[in-house]
């Protein structure tokens, strides 16, 4: 697979801007698709797998957390026994009944014990580095893998996303899940690869919040 990011893992997992939408689209090639997913309030982690199985496991801090992750139910130890490459790729782990993003941070920069598989916690994988397929693409290859995958809806009319910001803000849309915000991302590709990525965040996604 062709490397569309940096090696550096501190700059994988970037954060998401929170520029104007109307001048983050006007960037995009007309007629672009974009898709919007919940902004899950908790913690970015990358995973690596290895000949399909899991082998480390890393915060946005740069801190390793392999032990605990492998005691998180809802995080696969193993993807595809087949595959001979590595895999690398990210997500949010969540806790389903509080927005408790330090809480989770906490545990996981704790000892093994401090996380046992009776934790309640739930994992949404959004993103496979070094990839060459669409999001879309993606997002079905991570639930073959066994990863749940956030609510994703699609469209080119840059209004039915503002119309989608103005109901997860009256609590309407992604109620069930603990949010601050909506992401929007192109869809394609090769927009992404065009668009790259500053030191703190890709081009490609934003954020919407209050």
């Amino acid at each position: 697979m062709a490397e569309h990011f940096p090696i550096d893992i501190n700059m994988r997992l970037l954060g998401l801007d929170k520029d104007c939408f109307s001048s983050w689209w006007a960037k995009l090639p007309e007629g672009s698709t974009m898709v919007v997913q919940p902004k899950i309030d908790g913690c970015a982690v990358g995973l690596r797998y290895k000949y399909g199985q899991l082998v480390d496991a890393y915060s946005r801090e740069d801190n390793e957390i392999i032990e605990n992750i492998r005691n998180i139910n809802a995080i696969p130890l193993s993807i595809d026994d087949s595959l001979k490459v590595e895999v690398e790729l990210e997500g949010v782990l969540y806790s389903p009944t509080s927005n408790s993003k330090i809480s989770i941070e906490q545990l996981l920069s704790n000892s093994i014990s401090k996380i046992d598989s009776n934790t309640s916690l739930l994992f949404f994988a959004f993103q496979i580095f070094s990839s060459n397929s669409d999001e879309l693409s993606d997002l079905t290859q991570l639930q073959k893998w066994g990863f749940e995958v956030p609510i994703t809806l699609r469209t080119d009319d840059p209004s039915q996303v503002k119309r989608w910001h103005s109901q997860w803000i009256k609590n309407e849309l992604f109620s069930n899940l603990p949010t601050n915000g909506i992401v929007a991302k192109c869809n394609s590709s090769l927009t992404k690869n065009i668009l790259g990525v500053s030191p703190s965040s890709p081009n490609w996604a934003l954020a919407l919040t209050r």
